[in-house]
Protein backbone atom coordinates (compact mmCIF):
# COMPACT_ATOMS: atom_id res chain seq x y z
CA UNK A 1 0.00 0.00 0.00
CA UNK A 2 -0.24 2.76 -1.30
CA UNK A 3 0.39 2.07 -5.20
CA UNK A 4 -2.56 4.17 -6.68
CA UNK A 5 -5.49 6.16 -5.57
CA UNK A 6 -8.27 8.12 -7.10
CA UNK A 7 -10.28 11.45 -7.54
CA UNK A 8 -13.80 10.30 -9.28
CA UNK A 9 -15.87 12.66 -11.70
CA UNK A 10 -18.78 13.14 -9.66
CA UNK A 11 -17.29 14.69 -6.08
CA UNK A 12 -19.89 14.94 -3.66
CA UNK A 13 -17.59 15.70 -0.86
CA UNK A 14 -17.68 19.96 -0.59
CA UNK A 15 -14.14 20.50 0.73
CA UNK A 16 -12.52 17.77 -2.11
CA UNK A 17 -14.64 19.50 -4.32
CA UNK A 18 -13.00 23.14 -3.80
CA UNK A 19 -9.66 22.00 -3.04
CA UNK A 20 -9.86 20.60 -6.74
CA UNK A 21 -11.39 23.90 -8.06
CA UNK A 22 -8.72 26.24 -6.56
CA UNK A 23 -5.88 24.48 -8.27
CA UNK A 24 -8.16 24.27 -11.35
CA UNK A 25 -8.61 27.94 -11.25
CA UNK A 26 -5.03 28.44 -10.32
CA UNK A 27 -4.28 26.41 -13.60
CA UNK A 28 -1.94 24.07 -12.22
CA UNK A 29 -0.39 21.21 -13.94
CA UNK A 30 -2.03 18.17 -11.48
CA UNK A 31 -4.00 15.53 -11.87
CA UNK A 32 -8.02 16.82 -10.70
CA UNK A 33 -9.83 13.79 -12.17
CA UNK A 34 -9.17 9.76 -12.54
CA UNK A 35 -6.37 7.85 -11.19
CA UNK A 36 -3.37 8.93 -9.16
CA UNK A 37 -0.10 7.13 -10.00
CA UNK A 38 3.30 7.74 -8.70
CA UNK A 39 5.05 10.02 -9.83
CA UNK A 40 2.02 12.54 -10.81
CA UNK A 41 1.26 16.31 -9.47
CA UNK A 42 -1.51 15.53 -7.03
CA UNK A 43 -3.54 17.61 -4.62
CA UNK A 44 -2.06 18.31 -1.44
CA UNK A 45 -2.87 20.32 2.17
CA UNK A 46 0.45 21.70 3.61
CA UNK A 47 1.34 24.56 5.21
CA UNK A 48 -1.70 25.93 5.71
CA UNK A 49 -2.33 25.66 1.72
CA UNK A 50 -3.80 24.10 -1.10
CA UNK A 51 -0.94 22.88 -3.21
CA UNK A 52 0.38 20.66 -5.78
CA UNK A 53 2.84 18.14 -5.12
CA UNK A 54 4.48 15.07 -6.89
CA UNK A 55 4.04 11.66 -5.42
CA UNK A 56 7.00 9.95 -4.94
CA UNK A 57 10.68 10.92 -2.92
CA UNK A 58 13.50 10.30 -5.10
CA UNK A 59 16.15 8.18 -3.67
CA UNK A 60 19.99 9.38 -3.57
CA UNK A 61 21.67 7.67 -6.01
CA UNK A 62 19.07 7.14 -8.25
CA UNK A 63 16.44 3.53 -8.58
CA UNK A 64 12.47 3.38 -7.98
CA UNK A 65 10.38 6.49 -6.26
CA UNK A 66 9.61 5.69 -2.49
CA UNK A 67 6.13 6.19 -2.19
CA UNK A 68 5.17 5.40 0.96
CA UNK A 69 6.51 5.18 4.62
CA UNK A 70 5.83 3.27 7.77
CA UNK A 71 3.81 5.22 10.15
CA UNK A 72 5.79 2.74 13.18
CA UNK A 73 9.63 3.53 11.55
CA UNK A 74 9.41 7.21 9.30
CA UNK A 75 10.56 9.16 12.19
CA UNK A 76 13.77 6.84 12.21
CA UNK A 77 14.38 7.39 8.85
CA UNK A 78 16.99 9.31 7.48
CA UNK A 79 15.29 9.57 4.26
CA UNK A 80 11.95 11.42 6.13
CA UNK A 81 13.88 13.43 8.56
CA UNK A 82 12.86 17.14 8.57
CA UNK A 83 9.72 16.32 6.30
CA UNK A 84 6.42 18.37 7.07
CA UNK A 85 3.22 17.01 7.08
CA UNK A 86 0.70 16.64 4.80
CA UNK A 87 -2.54 15.66 3.40
CA UNK A 88 -3.54 13.82 -0.10
CA UNK A 89 -7.42 13.91 -0.42
CA UNK A 90 -8.78 11.63 -2.66
CA UNK A 91 -11.74 9.76 -2.83
CA UNK A 92 -10.36 6.53 -2.34
CA UNK A 93 -7.94 4.21 -2.55
CA UNK A 94 -7.03 0.73 -4.58
CA UNK A 95 -5.03 -2.35 -3.20
CA UNK A 96 -4.60 -5.82 -4.75
CA UNK A 97 -5.45 -9.25 -3.67
CA UNK A 98 -2.94 -12.00 -3.43
CA UNK A 99 -2.14 -14.13 -5.69
CA UNK A 100 -4.68 -16.53 -5.10
CA UNK A 101 -6.98 -14.39 -5.71
CA UNK A 102 -5.89 -13.07 -9.06
CA UNK A 103 -4.62 -10.14 -7.84
CA UNK A 104 -7.77 -8.18 -8.38
CA UNK A 105 -7.62 -4.61 -7.51
CA UNK A 106 -10.20 -3.38 -4.99
CA UNK A 107 -11.43 0.01 -4.22
CA UNK A 108 -11.92 1.38 -0.57
CA UNK A 109 -13.72 4.26 -0.25
CA UNK A 110 -15.46 6.38 2.95
CA UNK A 111 -19.42 6.36 1.93
CA UNK A 112 -20.51 10.09 1.70
CA UNK A 113 -17.08 11.54 1.58
CA UNK A 114 -13.73 12.21 1.03
CA UNK A 115 -10.57 10.30 2.59
CA UNK A 116 -7.35 12.38 3.79
CA UNK A 117 -4.78 10.11 3.79
CA UNK A 118 -1.12 11.57 5.89
CA UNK A 119 1.66 12.63 4.08
CA UNK A 120 4.94 13.48 4.59
CA UNK A 121 6.52 16.07 1.62
CA UNK A 122 9.60 18.08 1.21
CA UNK A 123 11.45 20.25 -1.44
CA UNK A 124 13.08 17.85 -4.05
CA UNK A 125 16.77 19.47 -4.86
CA UNK A 126 15.28 20.41 -8.20
CA UNK A 127 12.73 23.02 -6.03
CA UNK A 128 9.34 20.84 -7.18
CA UNK A 129 7.27 19.85 -3.45
CA UNK A 130 7.56 15.66 -3.10
CA UNK A 131 5.17 13.44 -0.84
CA UNK A 132 5.03 10.09 0.25
CA UNK A 133 1.69 8.28 1.93
CA UNK A 134 2.47 6.89 5.25
CA UNK A 135 0.82 3.42 5.75
CA UNK A 136 -0.38 1.53 9.04
CA UNK A 137 -1.16 -1.85 9.58
CA UNK A 138 -4.74 -2.87 7.73
CA UNK A 139 -7.97 -2.73 10.06
CA UNK A 140 -9.53 -6.41 9.76
CA UNK A 141 -11.73 -5.29 6.91
CA UNK A 142 -8.51 -3.74 4.91
CA UNK A 143 -6.63 -6.91 5.58
CA UNK A 144 -8.68 -9.48 4.12
CA UNK A 145 -7.06 -7.89 0.57
CA UNK A 146 -4.22 -6.65 1.64
CA UNK A 147 -2.05 -6.53 5.15
CA UNK A 148 -1.55 -2.50 5.05
CA UNK A 149 -3.48 0.33 4.31
CA UNK A 150 -2.90 4.40 4.53
CA UNK A 151 -2.82 6.51 7.63
CA UNK A 152 -6.40 8.06 7.61
CA UNK A 153 -7.48 10.90 9.35
CA UNK A 154 -11.13 12.43 9.71
CA UNK A 155 -12.39 15.96 11.01
CA UNK A 156 -10.06 17.31 14.01
CA UNK A 157 -7.60 14.97 13.22
CA UNK A 158 -6.91 16.23 10.04
CA UNK A 159 -6.11 19.89 11.57
CA UNK A 160 -4.25 18.04 14.20
CA UNK A 161 -1.76 15.96 11.69
CA UNK A 162 -1.35 19.27 9.84
CA UNK A 163 -0.60 21.45 13.03
CA UNK A 164 2.10 19.09 14.08
CA UNK A 165 0.49 19.49 18.26
CA UNK A 166 0.50 15.38 18.65
CA UNK A 167 2.89 13.14 17.80
CA UNK A 168 1.90 9.89 14.95
CA UNK A 169 1.49 7.52 17.64
CA UNK A 170 -0.73 9.78 19.65
CA UNK A 171 -2.25 10.63 16.44
CA UNK A 172 -2.52 6.74 14.91
CA UNK A 173 -4.70 5.77 18.39
CA UNK A 174 -6.82 7.86 17.40
CA UNK A 175 -7.57 7.11 14.09
CA UNK A 176 -7.53 3.39 14.54
CA UNK A 177 -11.40 3.34 14.16
CA UNK A 178 -10.83 5.64 10.95
CA UNK A 179 -11.10 3.37 7.75
CA UNK A 180 -12.64 3.10 4.71
CA UNK A 181 -14.63 0.49 3.41
CA UNK A 182 -14.21 -2.18 0.40
CA UNK A 183 -16.30 -0.49 -2.31
CA UNK A 184 -17.62 -3.17 -4.63
CA UNK A 185 -19.57 -0.27 -6.58
CA UNK A 186 -16.44 1.67 -7.00
CA UNK A 187 -15.05 1.17 -10.70
CA UNK A 188 -11.80 -0.71 -11.17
Amino acid sequence: MCGRYFLEQDISDAALLRILETLEARGEDVRLRGDIFPGDRAPALADGRIQAMRWGFAPGGGGRLIINARSETAEEKPLFRGAGRCLLPASGYYEWSGKEAGHARCAFTRPGGAVYMAGLWRRAADGEKRFVILTREATAEAARVHPRMPVLFSGELRRAWLEAKKTLPELLRAAATDVCVLDPGARL
